[in-house]
């Protein structure tokens, strides 16, 4: 695919004429080795401008550096970097050095994850993997604001650190005109008020602006921060509400468990400061979940006896938290238990499964083959029947589903039910020789 030439031009500029440096704080050498390809044969950048650290002291210096030595700066995050997340870093990146661009890497884009990143104030999220032209596209919308409403917010903000609140709010009125009730244009509008000492007019805009877009997080955090040491009960509000949007705020959370404390309500303090540390838990068990998860993948079929031992680590380190999430830990436990003839184990193991999420198709379908595979057919046939009491359509998954289920059925004499899953198995992949061959077999005896 092409890169379009205004993307390419944006970053070269930003590279070559403006002597910009890249700064990654990243362990994944797949996407250290895509930048490289991106910087060097796709962008055909001459000069030596990339900079990788593995830890963020490293990384910030260097940003430190660049913006000393009056050049601008790139910085690529990863999101989690040696089993730990670097919101801290992140958060005190855009704190010193507000002018950097930064970008993130994350391998996955829940909202409530979203929410946290661009509260931060990343720049731009990027999923992996990622292609080489989106890559660029992400830079240059990094690098340059895209449309007119943007480019005239980013000179407003621009003009606000200068100090220039009257021409700042000149800039809120031509957002204002291009886009009525921007609240964006508003919100520029109420830092200039709040810069000239109106707090009360400066507290309107902002209202008006978070009136307009009810989840948008920024109005609610000028909002926040303009009650805050003023009115307690004010602050309070609209904290909470920033929770509810972004609740993977952890150092928000124990703010808001500080607020109760001054308010001597320790319950709900408790609560917030629970939650915190809950919070600060999920965010590096998800790191380990995933590299436990992709291990024992690697071992499923080679060593089912291993992949069992690092699916059991994985349920183990949830304790009491398990999820429906994981369902799919199970279903791949229990396959890895039947693969060893023990399926006995994978039945106590679904049986487990199911005290979480009692009405899970697939654990209660995977359960129907572990008890075929100790050819207890009738106790196969009662976990289908659940799983089609919930989802008629179950069979319709895969042509080796609905003969997994028809063949149970069959080896309880129930041929007119066996007879109408392979149907549909062959509906699905008409040359599916096992239903084939069991058809022919069933209508043979009915044909008697």
């Amino acid at each position: 695919m092409l890169t379009p030439v205004r993307f390419d031009s944006d970053v070269r500029e930003f590279l070559e004429q403006k002597m910009g440096n890249v700064i990654m704080l990243c362990d994944d050498p797949i996407f250290v080795r895509t930048l490289r390809t991106v910087m060097l044969k796709t962008l055909a950048i001459k000069r030596d401008c990339l900079v990788v650290h593995q830890d963020s002291g490293g990384a910030l210096r260097a940003v430190r550096d660049t913006l000393s030595a009056k050049m601008p700066v790139m910085v690529f995050a990863d999101r989690i970097m040696h089993g730990l997340p670097t919101t801290d870093f992140m958060r005190g990146l855009k704190s010193v050095f507000p002018e950097a661009k930064l970008l993130v890497m994350t391998q996955e884009t829940s909202k409530d994850t979203l929410s946290l990143l661009y509260e931060i104030g990343v720049d731009s999220i990027i999923t992996k993997p990622v292609s080489i032209g989106t890559l660029i596209e992400k830079m240059a919308g990094a690098i340059k604001p895209q449309g007119k409403i943007s480019q005239l917010v980013h000179e407003g903000k621009t003009r606000l650190e200068m100090g220039e609140t009257a021409k700042v709010k000149e800039i809120s009125e031509n957002i204002l005109a291009l886009k009525p009730g921007s609240p964006v244009g508003l919100m520029l509008m109420g830092d200039a008020m709040l810069a000239e000492g109106d707090r009360s007019g400066a507290i309107a805009a902002y209202e008006q602006a978070h009136q307009g877009s009810v989840l948008y997080l920024e109005p609610l955090k000028k909002l926040a921060n303009a009650h805050r040491g003023n009115d307690e009960d004010a602050y309070l509000v609209y904290m909470k509400k920033l929770d509810k949007i972004s609740p993977l705020n952890t150092e928000r959370k124990c703010e808001i468990g500080k607020v109760y404390v001054r308010k001597s309500d320790m319950e709900n303090a408790d609560k917030y400061f629970a939650a915190a540390l809950e919070n600060a838990q999920r965010e590096a068990l998800g790191y380990v979940d995933r590299i436990a998860s992709d291990i024992a993948e690697s071992l499923a079929d080679v060593s089912p006896a291993m992949a069992e031992k690092y699916y059991v680590k994985l349920l183990e380190m949830k304790g009491d938290n398990l999820t429906k999430d994981d369902m799919v830990t199970f279903n791949r436990l229990g396959i890895a238990l039947r693969r060893q003839g023990r399926w006995q184990d994978a039945i106590e193991n679904y049986k487990k499964a199911l005290t979480v999420v009692p009405d899970d198709e697939r654990v209660l379908y995977n359960m129907g083959l572990a008890h075929a595979d100790g050819q207890q057919y009738q106790a196969a046939v009662r976990c289908y029947d659940q799983v089609l009491r919930h989802s008629p359509d179950f069979r319709k998954t895969a042509a080796v589903v609905a003969f997994n289920m028809a063949n149970a059925y069959a080896m309880t004499k129930d041929v007119a039910t066996a007879k109408v899953f392979l149907e549909s198995a062959l509906e699905i992949d008409p040359n599916h020789a096992s239903s084939q061959k069991l058809l022919a077999r069933l209508e043979a005896l009915t044909a008697r």
